[in-house]
């Protein structure tokens, strides 16, 4: 039973996040031969100030950012 996750930043539309869904578990379905009913997918969305790259917060980038 696959279990994906995957941690992203806000900003995608509901229904880019069904288009998402649906092909990564065709992916597993054809990759793996499993039923879709058993693959689950979680997303989570990271706010600016709750992930950070290269030492900083993401949220500190933005007002460095030219």
């Amino acid at each position: 039973m696959p279990v994906v996750t995957i941690a992203q930043s806000p900003g995608r539309t509901l229904e880019q996040k069904r288009e998402l869904i649906k092909k990564i578990t065709e992916a597993f379905v054809d990759s793996y031969n499993v039923k879709p009913e058993s693959v689950t997918i979680f997303l989570q969305d990271y706010d600016d100030q709750n992930w950070g790259k290269a030492g900083l917060l993401h949220i500190d980038t933005k007002h460095t950012k030219g």
